[in-house]
């Protein structure tokens, strides 16, 4: 099965949740990758996404600190909240 991988970098300025740890992640620049397989039993040409993952990489060092699993709606919820200032 063909399979394809995606990647943005995105910046947060708020802290955010993600089920996947148990206290927000710090505001901070992430890479989101999406991995998709295409869908063979189709005329046309159709991916599914099988997994999307969100890392931090240390600012001076550029290693990976982390990266954990991370839902679309818990990905939008995050974007949504990105520009509103928080109290």
């Amino acid at each position: 099965m063909e399979a394809r991988t995606t990647s943005e970098v995105m910046e947060f300025h708020h802290p955010f949740l993600v089920s996947s740890r148990s206290g927000p992640l710090p505001a901070g620049q992430y890479r989101v990758e999406t991995e998709e397989e295409m869908i063979e039993s189709l005329s046309f040409p159709a991916w599914r996404r099988i997994s999307l993952t969100i890392a931090r990489h240390g600012l001076a060092s550029g290693r990976l600190v982390q990266a954990l699993a991370i839902t679309p709606a818990e990905l939008a919820a995050a974007l949504a909240d990105n520009g509103r200032p928080q109290s």
